[in-house]
């Protein structure tokens, strides 16, 4: 890559994470999140003061295990926002073929939506988790930070990733809301058919097949097994036994992803504008 793609490159993604910094919707979520993290500090202070003297005891990595859950499922959520505006925003403002005009390619300006929006993300991920750590340490007089959470933080990083991904290839094909309805089935759908399957032997994977269980082994063959990522994360943080095939799943990730970053990439190039 030569300096001027390089630079050209540096711009996209600090154009896409200051534009998205401007988003009133960020800044009220960023508002709102630090006003819970403060309320469960205050909280969780009443209810070490109201249990003082008996045999609980709470400890801040104990306390942040539960807080760190909650700011997962919402980073999700979150995740799957900004995904899904990171390019209708383009077509809102009206300045898509301005950026297209430019001399860059358009898998490159994909790229640089979906990394960019990424970054801001786990930015507000690690916000989120760092600042909890800080109060909850201070109310049990105790240190919070664990080396299992920040190793979950960076499992739930490529978790975030994809969902980033998954919700802007859905931009691409349906309106904002039907875009969202849709990553959430996938997410629940996924999740279903993982759960399903991932106990069976592979000899069983066609016994007794019908049209859901049909259905149910396409999802589980050849879309990601985000689920597991999650769950993965989860097991790291409560230092639970891993029962992953990680080589395997990590595989199997890696070529699902790499074929809807393919898709993803079709749609772009085809797409009329």
């Amino acid at each position: 890559m030569n300096d001027l793609k390089k630079a050209q490159w540096r711009a996209m993604l600090k154009d896409t994470v200051l534009k998205e910094l401007r988003s009133k919707t960020l800044i009220f979520i960023f508002i709102a999140t630090t006003l819970v993290i403060f309320l469960a500090h205050a909280l969780l202070k009443i209810f070490i003061s109201n249990n003082e003297g008996s045999a609980l005891t709470i400890n801040g990595a104990s306390s942040l295990s539960l807080m760190f859950t909650m700011i997962n499922a919402w980073s999700v959520i979150i995740a799957g926002i900004f995904g899904i505006s990171s390019i209708r925003s383009d077509f809102k403002d009206n300045i898509i073929y301005q950026y297209l005009s430019f001399p860059i390619s358009r898998t490159q300006y994909m790229f640089s939506r979906i990394i960019g929006t990424w970054i801001l993300v786990y930015s507000y991920y690690l916000y989120s988790y760092f600042l909890s750590a800080i109060l909850f340490s201070i109310a049990t007089h105790s240190s919070a930070l664990n080396w299992n959470h920040l190793v979950s933080m960076l499992i739930m990083g490529l978790y975030v990733f994809i969902i980033i991904f998954i919700s802007f290839l859905y931009s691409l094909v349906a309106n904002q809301i039907g875009a969202f309805l849709l990553l959430l089935t996938t997410i629940g759908i996924i999740s279903i058919s993982t759960n399903t399957f991932r106990v069976l032997e592979f000899s069983d994977y066609l016994k007794n097949l019908n049209i859901f269980k049909g259905i149910g082994l396409i999802i589980y063959c050849f879309l990601p097994r985000v689920s597991l990522i999650a769950e993965l994360a989860g097991n790291v943080l409560s230092k639970e036994a891993i029962t992953l095939n990680l080589g395997l799943e990590f595989l199997h990730m890696l070529v699902t992803t790499s074929a809807f970053i393919f898709i993803a990439d079709r749609i772009v190039q085809k797409k009329n504008f």
